[in-house]
Formats: C-alpha cells, structure tokens, sequence
C-alpha cells in the first residue's frame, strides 16, 4: 500500500498498491478497487478471515459485489457500518479508504499489529505506506535519524511504535485508525488487549475453560485455510508450532506441507530439527529442511538488510524458511504469539521467582541488601542468588526492562559520543514507554509481564520481522493463536491455569494432549 494526500482539490489524492493475490486471483481482485459509484476506494494489505460470512450479512442488506475477495468487503463494510466496521473483521490488515463524499481518509491497522502501516506529514502533505523504503522514495522525507528511534532500539532491539529510525515518520501502532481530514490528522483507538474483563471465564472450571480453548484453537486455524494458492505451515518443533501442524492435520484431505531451518554444525546447539521431524513423522506431512550455513547468510546479507527495512535483532531465520516455503507455497501459518499468551518465555518464571524471593524481606532488611549489592565488587553481583538483588526495590516496569533490554542506560551512555549525548539529552527512557503499555487495572504478575510481551516484543520484533522477511519473498504468514477472539478469551484465564508451578503453557498443553506426543 501507497497513498499520497497532497491538498483538498480534485486529483489531489494518489492510491498505489502491489498485490500478493491469495484470494480471486482474476482482475476483478485487483487494486486499488472502488464500489459501484466510485465514491469509495480503498487499498488493503493482509485479510479479513471472517469475509465469506460478512458478504452474506450484506448482501441480505442490498450490497452487490463484482469480486470474490475479502477486500470488496471492506469497501461495503464501510458503506453499512462506517468506522464501525473494524469491529467487525477478523484477521491482519492495514488497509487505507477514501470517502469521496465526506472528503475523509480512513486508516486503520489490525488489533495485535500483524501488518504494517507507517506514515508521515510534510506541510500539507499526509503520506502511507506498508514500508518505510516507500516513504522514503517519494523524496518529500529527508533521510535523517531519529534519535528516540535509535534509542529505543539499542534497548529493545526492534524500533517500537509509533516511532521509526527517521525523522518525522511515524507507525501507526496497532489496534489504531487514523482520519485525515480537512479538520486535521486524527489518530484514535479501536481495541486493546484486556485482562479485565472474567466475567464469562471465571464460571467455568478447567475442563471447561480446556475445551473452549480447543474450540478457539480449532476455528482460528480453520478460518486462516482458505486460500485460492498453495498453502503450508512453518515447522519449529515446538509446542506453538507443533499445534498448528497437528490441527492442520486433521482439517486437510491432502497432507501438509511442512517447513524447517536447521544450523548443521555451526549451530547445533540451537537447531530443532530432530524436534520438527518427530512432527512431521506424527502428522505425515509433506516435509522440507533446509539448512541454513553462515556462507548462506553473508551471500543473502544484502537482501536481508534490504528487506528489514528497520534494523532488528531477529528475522534472519524467518527470512530463510520464507524463502524455502516460497518454493512451493504462497502461504504459510506460523505458531507465533503462544510464549506471549501462555507464559512459554523464561522471563515469566525468572520474575515470579524474583518477586518471591523479594517477599522473604521486610523493608529494612530489603534496604540493608539494596545497598550492600550496590557497593559489592562486580564479581560478587554476578553470583547468584546475589545477581537477583538488583531487582530488589525497584518496580515492575524497572523490572520487566532489566529482562528485556539489549543495552542498559548506563552501556548506551558508552556507546554514544558526548557530542551526541549533549544534543540529546532529553531522550525518553525505555521504561518511560513501557510504561505507557502499561494497565493499571492489571496486577496479576504474569498478566502484566503477558501484556507487554503481546504490546511490545511481539508486536515490535516478532510480527515486524516475520512480515518483512517473509513478504521479501512473497509469502504471505498467517497467525492463528493471535486470533483476536482467541487472544481475548487467553488473556482472561486464571494465570495459575498457564504458568503452573515450573511448568509453562499448562492448559494449552491440556487442550492439546490427545493431538501431541
């Protein structure tokens, strides 16, 4: 997606658009499309899983169609509920439309911020695009650094929304739209994730709760299915993964086609491989591995770089399973977002221990090893358990930073020239912006650390990489444990029912049982 606002006057808009066509591959899908008068347009980036029983909603209210996609359906959304559509499509999008008749451009992005969607303002100029290389190359956006861009990368490894590493562009965070007006530049909220709201879990007991999460799990891969294009699964052999190739499984007539990086020697000590063929073997797929050495690396390097668009701390492996499963796939469903809705990641252990070992001591007590860690030589700080008392005293926030940054203040500090430090001194922290993900509402701990790890590290990392490294290649990733469905009812079962004891995941791997080994 491209799209340039320039003025008020006629032809003052400009809409582009590249398809990856998935779904009606004929004519009648391409873009930018309109409806039957002209008066609304719209181009559109992912898709909208629900659109077949959407179509039928409106066309028992008079809506004709001249297409077979899901993106005619945003058009006549729109037209019947405005604005209000966006509640009611499921899926990943970013897509723009113009109102012709109320002069209004309407952005939005999906809720977990699966697809891109960055913008700029130059004067009285408003620009899109789904990449930042774009925006670039329309040459109204000077190529200068952003220094709280920067800043925040070197503490999260990934550059979270809103901000980029330039200058005066921005990324429309997700579960956001924006409307463009000749009132101005409006960016509003539609969703968020909830952990609030127990009402429907806190009736049901485990068995319940295991079922309906398996009911979830099935829809939300039953819907991500259909495709007019070869379709497979990514093949880590973990649990997420594993999950997804299993339901897969038991959906299709043909087996699936099933994909895998392993690092051969160089890497042993972080390849899964032998994990993804007891899968394989299990669900009789249609397997494919491919190693991956440093030489294939460094000779694709410029290509990665090229398609990263932003620099990040992750992404080269998806770039090479992409570009195996691009062979003989379109598209492929991932099992990205189970550590951050099941407490799969060990930092959800590591801080529910360090907040139990920081229970044992009254104040005085906590300040008396507040300080003695503080004036301990640095070998000493390093031994556990003493290394766990530099969370003592501090807040969560602090805490959950501590855990999850690359470079601490005090390393950036090293790293920055004075001159550079000097002219930005005012940078914001990076628990400043955590911070602002934040709910006060929520106190549960592995709620809260849950929260920040579906608004930060899954939606500014995760998501971020797998869709460029996989869209270089042109394969499309769909993510069904990210269903927003789904993500609302996980979010609300008991913590204890996911991070049970030492054991992480529990109810998940309940709902699987009779589907693993």
């Amino acid at each position: 997606n491209v799209g340039l606002l320039t003025s008020w006057s006629p032809g003052s808009l400009s809409f582009g658009h590249r398809r990856l066509a998935i779904i009606d591959l004929s004519q009648a899908g391409h873009q930018p499309m309109s409806n039957e008068e002209g008066s609304v347009w719209v181009v559109h980036n992912g898709e909208i899983y629900n659109f077949p029983e959407l179509r039928k909603r409106l066309e028992q209210k008079g809506h004709r169609f001249r297409s077979d996609t899901d993106t005619e359906v945003i058009i006549h959304s729109y037209e019947e509920w405005g604005e209000e559509c966006l509640q009611e499509f499921r899926g990943m999008f970013a897509f723009a439309l113009w109102d012709e008749k109320k002069e209004k451009l309407f952005l939005a992005r999906d809720r977990l911020g699966i697809k891109p969607l960055y913008y700029a303002q130059v004067n009285d100029q408003f620009l899109f695009a789904s990449e930042l290389k774009a925006i670039l190359a329309s040459g109204l956006v000077k190529k200068q650094l952003d220094p709280q861009g920067l800043h925040y990368f070197l503490s999260f490894y990934s550059v979270p929304s809103p901000f980029t590493l330039i200058q005066g562009v921005r990324s429309l965070p997700a579960g956001h739209k924006i409307l463009v007006s000749q009132n101005g530049v409006r960016i509003i909220p539609y969703w968020d994730v909830s952990f609030g709201n127990k009402s429907d879990v806190a009736r049901m007991d485990e068995a319940e709760i295991k079922l309906e999460l398996r009911r979830l799990l099935e829809e939300a891969v039953r819907i991500r299915l259909i495709s007019d294009v070869p379709l497979g699964a990514f093949l880590s052999g973990g649990v997420d993964s594993s999950a997804i190739v299993g339901l897969m499984s038991r959906m299709s007539s043909l087996p699936v086609k099933t994909f895998s990086v392993g690092f051969g020697e160089e890497g042993a000590d972080i390849d899964e491989l032998r994990y993804a063929r007891i899968i394989a073997d299990r669900f009789s797929t249609d397997h494919t591995e491919v190693i991956v050495s440093g030489k294939d690396v460094l000779e694709d390097l410029d290509r990665i770089i090229y398609g990263m668009d932003q620099p990040s701390g992750d992404g080269i492996n998806s770039y090479f399973v992409s570009k195996a499963a691009r062979k003989r796939i379109t598209v492929a469903l991932s099992g990205l977002g189970g550590d951050e809705l099941f407490a799969g990641y060990l930092h959800f252990r590591l801080l529910s221990k360090i907040y139990s070992f920081e229970e044992r001591f009254p104040g005085m007590a906590k300040k008396f090893l507040v300080n003695f860690y503080r004036r301990a030589p640095s070998k000493i700080r390093e031994r556990y358990p003493i290394n766990l008392m530099g969370y003592l005293g501090k807040s969560f926030v602090d805490k959950y930073a501590r855990v999850r940054s690359l470079f601490t203040e005090e390393e950036k500090e090293k790293i920055y020239s004075a001159a550079y430090s000097k002219a930005n001194r005012d940078l914001m922290r990076p628990e400043q912006f955590l911070s602002s993900l934040t709910d006060n509402n929520v106190q549960n701990l592995i709620e809260k650390i849950s929260r920040l790890e579906l608004k930060n590290y899954m939606a500014h990392t995760l998501l971020r990489d797998m869709d460029v490294m996989s869209m270089i290649h042109s394969l499309e990733v769909r993510v069904p444990l990210i269903d927003h469905k789904l993500v609302e009812f996980v979010c609300n079962i008991p913590s204890h029912l996911k991070l049970q004891g030492s054991t992480a995941k529990y109810i998940f791997l309940e709902s699987l049982r009779d589907l693993l080994p």
